[in-house]
């Protein structure tokens, strides 16, 4: 059982001229196996494919014999032999599935994600990222792609020189623990409050408890990153996710209401980022994207540092999974 990994192109919307993401299709024998044999090709293929993926940024596997979240659980425990990490102290709402396995965003559907590079504000960031298509999306829905280093690139000089110089500090207002959103027990996937500080200091996180009951934390981390399998230079931030100009009231924002949203983004030494410095970092990510619509049991692998991944508006039932590693 083998598979072909085609440089062709596969249809309309979807962008696979360039080799991104890199496509792999199951051959006739391998896509009419069992789940089973799925395992075992990509726990035998895949460390011939870390070198496609090093330069790709990431993989689709399209036509394999997955067709549910336990079939996806036991192909990146081929592909990944260590533990697949938590998602404690991440933002996006999204619910466990299994044992490191979770929905990818429960975000509302009409709603786009801008392009990010999986937890890039935190001291510590998974490398790689897994998403499996368990229900594909009568429309839209697609999960865009952006090579992080043909970001770096194409970023304005000055915009990656202030950035770099200045460093970034990400600031989140976590609501109270038996809040129905934006609870600090989500976020943390805990409501011990010693768990949450011992977590806050082994992550470099300054946190401070609000007399409602709320948190407020603060991270400060730099804008860009080093691979270091490749040691090449990437944009790895969050800025433009978190700023206020990614919210409806946009320029409406004065620095006092600022300071309550439940995400902001400021200068490392506490400086305000101008929207239009924003508005130049959206329009390069915009113009570096590349999407493809998903199908039923489409497994794409994402180096987290060479690639930015988001999430377009849908319509109809949507179910990606995801794990990382």
């Amino acid at each position: 059982m083998t598979a072909s990994d085609p440089g062709e192109s596969e249809g309309e919307g979807e962008d696979f001229g360039d080799g991104f993401p890199h496509r792999i299709h199951a051959d006739a024998e391998l896509a009419g196996g069992s789940a089973a044999d799925a395992q075992g090709w990509f726990g035998e293929a895949m460390p011939r494919l870390e070198p496609v993926l090093l330069r790709a940024g990431a993989l689709l596997f399209r036509g394999f014999p997955l067709r549910e979240a336990a079939d996806f659980r036991r192909a990146v425990a081929a592909m990944a032999p260590l533990q697949l990490r938590d998602y404690a102290g991440g933002t996006s709402p999204r619910s466990k599935v299994d044992e490191g396995v979770y929905t990818s965003t429960e975000y509302p559907r009409q709603l786009e994600i801008p392009l990010h590079n999986e937890m890039s504000y935190s001291l510590r960031w998974p490398g790689r990222l897994y998403f499996f298509c368990a229900t594909a999306p009568q429309a839209g829905g697609e999960t865009p792609l952006a090579d992080s280093r043909r970001v770096l690139q194409a970023m304005p000089a000055s915009i990656v020189e202030e950035f770099e110089r200045r460093g970034l500090m990400y600031v989140r207002n976590l609501a109270p623990a038996h809040a129905p959103y934006n609870a600090w027990s989500k976020a943390f996937e805990t409501a011990d409050r010693g768990q949450v500080e011992a977590h806050c200091r082994e992550m470099d996180i300054g946190c401070e408890w609000q007399p409602g009951g709320g948190l407020r934390i603060h991270e400060r981390r730099p804008a860009t990153r080093v691979h270091p399998l490749s040691g090449e230079r990437v944009w790895f931030n969050q800025a433009h996710l978190f700023h206020a100009s990614n919210t409806p009231m946009g320029a409406r924002v004065d620095a006092r209401i600022e300071a309550g949203l439940p995400m902001a983004a400021y200068y490392g030494d506490g400086g305000r980022i101008d929207n239009d410095t924003l508005a130049g970092v959206r329009e390069v990510l915009r113009a570096q994207r590349r999407s493809f619509a998903w199908r039923q049991g489409d497994l794409l692998v994402v180096d987290n540092l060479l690639a930015a991944h988001g999430r377009l508006p849908f319509e109809g039932p949507r179910r990606i999974l995801v794990a990382m590693a």
